[in-house]
């Protein structure tokens, strides 16, 4: 797909020079792909803050997926991750007077160079998810539809659409439901953590009791953990690359979306500060470790419908790498387990909402 000539605007104060581009990219079957017009990225006189505005135009689509990357040597590899950011990236409507706010300070204060240029990426992958059948319960809860993927050799089809946290739960959830804070780490915050497997299992059954009394779940549904298959569906958001965010063989671009081993400074971190995958959810890779519903066991390659894992095992699976991993245990594809009755300061989990008990 084309792309437009970059709007290059060289830095007032510090040297460093912003350019923009646009890469769009849009479904095989998508007559008219997403548009990113108007596109300028111009750094504030006196600060280290970049202001990026564009126009977004998609007939077709509610909701445009926008990612931002960079490079600090005026061409490929685009693999420099931009944080902070606040504005209108991650999920946004089509329309015009779109701003991102990029404090630059963080990453780019002594990279005073005249070849930086920042990549936008419009891709409508995500606005083809068909409608959920109700309105969330709670804004914090992402749509995950039915469909199908490849696990490990695997060929899963997923019948049923559900409900996933867009976070992992917090400590704060956490203490509300169960009245106990298990975590080695203190923050409101921060993810759950040092929980146990049959801890996690608890609080799903008790967030649904409460849920249910307070006429906020539909009728037929509850809180549950995730299935094995269900988690790295929900992760790859319609991707079949080796991280949510694409193909990355010495993991340069992992910081901008993952707390692990090499950014973590030996700590989880508040929920929801690294960037999302393209269904709207945050820290499915690092940060902690998630407990998902199966014993663990052999993927049965084939074809499966709406799998649950081995009926028995010594050990639950968990997804997602932590904040002590390295990148490896990031991908959407490491599977790992653990006893349920263990606790460690890398075990968490996030919940789904789904038919059934």
């Amino acid at each position: 797909m084309k792309t437009p000539p970059p709007a290059t605007l060289r830095a007032l104060l510090t040297g460093l020079l912003v350019c923009a581009a646009i890469v769009p990219t849009a479904r095989a079957t998508d007559p008219v792909p997403p548009q990113i017009l108007n596109l300028v990225a111009a750094q504030r006189p006196g600060t280290m803050f970049v202001d990026i505005t564009y126009d977004l135009v998609d007939p077709d689509s509610s909701t445009v997926f926008i990612l931002i990357e960079a490079t600090s040597t005026g061409g490929e590899p685009y693999i420099l991750p931009l944080t902070p950011l606040t504005g209108d990236f991650g999920s946004v409507a089509p329309g015009t007077g779109k701003k991102i706010v990029w404090n630059a300070w963080n990453k780019w204060a002594g990279n005073y160079t005249e070849t930086a240029k920042v990549r936008l990426i419009a891709d409508d992958t995500a606005s083809a998810i068909p409608p959920p059948p109700t309105t969330p319960p709670t804004a914090k809860l992402a749509w995950i539809p039915a469909g199908a993927f490849n696990m490990g050799g695997t060929m899963v089809n997923l019948t049923q659409g559900f409900w996933m946290d867009k976070y992992e739960v917090t400590q704060a959830e956490f203490q509300a439901v169960m009245s106990s804070n298990p975590s080695g780490f203190s923050g409101p915050n921060r993810p759950v953590d040092s929980v146990t497997w049959a801890e996690a299992v608890q609080y799903c059954q008790n967030l649904t009791t409460s849920e249910q009394a307070a006429g906020r779940v539909p009728t037929g549904w509850s809180y549950r953990l995730p299935t094995e298959a269900e988690w790295e569906y929900a992760c790859r958001a319609g991707t079949t690359t080796t991280y949510s965010y694409g193909n990355d063989a010495t993991a340069v671009r992992l910081g901008a979306y993952a707390w692990f081993a090499l950014n973590s400074s030996g700590s989880t971190h508040d929920v929801g500060l690294k960037g999302s995958n393209r269904w709207g959810l945050y820290d499915m890779m690092g940060n902690v470790y998630e407990w998902c519903s199966d014993w663990y066991g052999s993927l049965p390659g084939g074809n499966v419908t709406d799998p649950t894992g081995s009926s028995s095992g010594s050990g639950r699976v968990m997804r997602g790498g932590s904040w002590t991993g390295d990148s490896s245990n990031c991908t959407a594809s490491f599977r790992c387990s653990f006893n349920p009755t263990y606790r460690n300061s890398s075990f968490g989990f996030r919940v789904v909402l789904a038919p059934g008990q």
